[in-house]
């Protein structure tokens, strides 16, 4: 049979809690068609000999809520064999946001984060308000990995509460009615 691709030769850790091994593994039509001894050729060979293949990681904590709308590699993740990163973690991101709250998330994530509060004033790119436009949004910018994302509490209190979040105020029943 003829592949697209053959990674030849690698140490195989499959995630299933099997040892690893050595072995092949064979794409055809973006699709794993063969793992093991693969017989057959391919328009492309990587040879995996002395590296670990494996399946792609999840990173369950990352802060890309804003890069993701300026970096289509979310680096470095991408680089370190990650295919999937949830957002949303800590409880800070950007939506739902309104237009005047911004910078006050913007204050948050660089509370929490080593983020330069200047880096994500320039580098994102504000198309949303609700999270929903927020998942629209972040889905129509390239990347090169998957993501998920949470919706921040405190990006929630913040467009709900206003001022009142952010000085710390506890939510009344309405508010929280309304965060839901």
């Amino acid at each position: 049979m003829t592949y697209d691709l053959i990674i030849q030769g690698g140490t195989i850790v499959d995630g299933s809690g099997n040892a690893a091994y050595r072995g092949d593994i064979a794409i055809k039509d973006g699709v794993i068609a063969a793992i093991g001894a693969v017989e057959g050729s391919a328009r492309e060979t990587i040879d995996a000999s002395g590296a670990l293949v494996t399946p792609g990681f999840v990173d369950i904590h990352c802060h890309y809520d804003g890069q993701v709308s300026w970096d289509p590699d979310l680096m470095p993740s991408s680089v370190h064999g990650v295919t999937t990163a949830v957002m949303g973690s800590c409880g800070v991101g950007f939506a739902p946001v309104h237009v005047r709250d911004r910078t006050a998330l913007i204050e948050l994530m660089e509370g929490v984060e080593d983020i330069p509060g200047t880096a994500l004033a320039e580098g994102i790119n504000w198309r949303w308000e609700s999270f929903e436009e927020y998942l629209d949004a972040i889905d129509d910018f390239p990347h090169a990995i998957d993501f998920a994302a949470q919706v921040p509490h405190d990006s929630l209190r913040v467009y709900v509460m206003g001022e009142r979040a952010l000085a710390g105020e506890e939510a009344t029943d309405e508010d929280i009615a309304t965060m839901r």
